[in-house]
């Protein structure tokens, strides 16, 4: 299945200002370099060649170097650097994108600065997270110019039609997929469709930028052709590459996100009849190839290959695997942990069972842990979960337990509560040394692969579009075109699959009218798709920073040891259903200080640096410039 793909014409286009890592076709080891004649005499070569952006684009990527998508800091270098985490609009799907939303609380209580409502657009130049970075555009712009090159060539290239347009429907995709990312983020940006020659007098290359309008109408025409081009399905080594089904998928994400009150659907570009229509046709189209939800939420990562998946980088063990230490307990992982705690405002947004609300202020945090549906099991670890996260967990014969023995102060700078270190076998050492504190006693299980035998050699795959996703988008489209019972219908079918009883047909689901049953898919999204990459930009799209606001400070829930029970509290396989009540629940903020993220935040800065070097880029309204990022 391994190819080798020689990066051919790596020149970053200077005008751009702006711009990994993986499995199968998508891992790249340079070979000596083709002429053009072989380029495109050889579809194989051809492939390579766009493979190159598979590589880069493709999402899912995780923290490391040298493995797929190892492009991304260690993780002491977002502590110490003062972000406090990543945030979900990188590509760092799988490692850590909960961390600046409201999904997880960050180790130590160090809150990203943009949260705080610290951050200019020079600061949002020099940290990836959560704005743009000038190695990000340049990167981006890169792959443009990549696929830029394909769409130059390939129609006169010499070998046959159907490898030709199989060719032009995934770097059509791929063109599409690059200025969505740039565009759903900072507004319109300069368009560039052909490959610009290289130029020793710079200001040749210098573009300005184009109306946002401009620049979805161009992502959706390229869409609209992919899917005219690419095959209905893909197989064999080939799995995994971009096919009809999520080109249609994609394409309804977008007019999703720019039909919603952010963008408001750019006069018309985007409207929600648009992306009702276009989310229709794809969960008719897929619905047509057999796609739907997968029974057994909790399996969707483990069980490769299910139907559910519509557009997926696929990882391998040995082959081709990504680090993932954060999530597992700290004497498992490779010093390093507190990725993607869920938060307590997560962890009480999971429906119950019966699909009634979790009530905080009646229900006990002692028994958090009962009676929720599915996806709650799937997504959060707690303390004496009867899950082992790695094989080692089942050798030594136990379950890993969060609790804190004893509370012994507050780390001085942030707050953040210090726990005693625990040597007994049972519990681990919060500290950890370096006085950070902690914040969280659970841990995210979600897309957890614990049938890896360290956590530096995960191998799932990491479904970036489920149908769950399609689906709800169709639905979400529906009810704001006032099609009420379509919108509702598809509520019940995402409550079903995740084991809630159908209480009176409605699997708990009580609202009825245009606006409640909104706020309804906006809280359904935050559980079904957890740290999934999804959160921050539902909170961008539907301008729910005041939601960030209200909340004062994300919150954390300890598990402390009672006092009146001895060390250690349990045994490694005692039964958490039975020794529930030898543990107080705390609630503790976890953030070092309010959440004051200003609306500004919404669509990001140009850096000043990208100013600098093209005068004919215009710095949005929103951070003092004339450039109308909603038009």
């Amino acid at each position: 299945m391994k190819r080798n793909i020689q990066s051919l014409y790596i020149i970053l286009l200077s005008s751009l200002l702006f711009t990994g890592c993986s499995s199968d076709f998508l891992d790249v080891e340079p070979t000596t370099a083709l002429t053009n004649d072989q380029l495109w005499s050889s579809s194989t070569a051809a492939t390579a060649f766009l493979d190159k952006v598979y590589n880069n684009e493709m999402p899912g990527v995780a923290y490391g170097t040298g493995q797929p998508g190892g492009c991304m800091p260690t993780v002491f270098n977002w502590w110490w650097g003062g972000t406090g985490g990543w945030v979900a609009n990188t590509d760092y799907l799988n490692y850590g994108n909960g961390n600046g939303t409201d999904e997880a609380v960050p180790v130590g209580r160090l809150t990203d600065k943009f949260l705080l409502g610290q951050a200019t657009y020079d600061w949002l130049e020099n940290y990836d997270s959560p704005g743009i970075s000038n190695s990000w555009a340049v990167k981006v712009y890169s792959d443009i110019r990549t696929v830029n090159q394909m769409l130059d060539n390939i129609d006169k290239a010499t070998f046959d039609e159907t490898s030709k347009n199989n060719i032009k429907g995934q770097a059509l995709f791929w063109r599409a997929w690059c200025y969505n990312k740039l565009v759903k983020d900072v507004g319109g940006v300069p368009l560039i469709l052909t490959a610009q020659a290289v130029e020793a007098d710079l200001t040749k290359l210098q573009v300005p930028r184009n109306k946002t309008s401009e620049c979805v109408a161009q992502i959706l025409k390229d869409l609209d052709q992919a899917i005219s081009l690419l095959p209905d399905t893909w197989s064999g080594a080939n799995l995994g590459r971009i096919d009809k089904g999520a080109a249609m998928a994609f394409k309804g994400r977008v007019l999703l996100f720019f039909a919603s009150p952010l963008f408001n659907g750019l006069g018309g570009v985007a409207s929600w009849q648009k992306a009702y229509d276009a989310n229709l046709a794809a969960v008719n189209f897929l619905n047509s190839k057999g796609k739907g939800l997968y029974p057994d939420y909790n399996k969707i990562w483990s069980d490769e290959g299910n139907n559910e998946g519509i557009m997926v980088r696929r990882f391998n063990t040995p082959d081709a695997t990504y680090p993932a230490p954060g999530f597992a307990p700290l004497r498992y992982s490779a010093d390093d942990w507190g990725v993607d705690s869920p938060s307590l405002e997560l962890l009480d947004a999971f429906p119950m069972k019966d699909g009634s609300k979790w009530n905080p202020a009646t229900m006990s945090y002692a028994t958090l842990f009962k009676n929720r549906d599915d996806r709650f099991y799937a997504t959060v670890y707690y303390n004496g979960a009867p899950i082992q996260f790695t094989p080692k967990m089942a050798t030594n014969k136990e379950y890993f337990w969060t609790y804190i023995d004893d509370i012994i102060g507050t780390e001085p700078t942030t707050g953040a509560v210090l726990a005693s270190a625990n040597n007994n076998g049972v519990t681990p050492s919060w500290t950890y040394g370096e006085g950070i504190g902690v914040t969280s006693c659970f841990l995210r299980l979600k897309a957890v692969d614990r049938s890896a035998s360290d956590v530096e050699h995960s191998g799932l795959d990491w479904p970036e579009i489920r149908y769950a996703e399609v689906l709800m988008n169709f639905g979400e489209a529906a009810n704001e075109m006032g099609m009420t019972n379509d919108a509702l219908d598809v509520l019940y079918k995402i409550r079903q699959r995740a084991g809630i009883t159908n209480t009176n047909g409605k699997y708990g689901i009580t609202a009825s009218s245009q606006s409640e049953i909104r706020v309804a898919y906006q809280n359904e999204r935050f559980v079904e798709f957890a740290f999934e990459g999804r959160r921050w930009d539902d909170l961008r799209r539907w301008k729910l920073f005041g939601n960030l606001r209200s909340q004062s400070r994300r919150h954390g829930l300890l598990v402390v040891r009672k006092s009146s029970v001895p060390k250690p509290a349990v045994a490694p396989m005692d039964d958490i259903n039975t020794v529930w009540n030898r543990f107080d629940y705390i609630k503790t903020d976890g953030d070092r200080g309010n959440l004051v993220i200003p609306d500004q935040y919404y669509i990001y800065g140009l850096p000043y640096a990208f100013l600098q070097r093209n005068p004919s880029l215009r710095q949005n309204n929103n951070w003092g410039g004339d450039f109308n990022p909603l038009q």
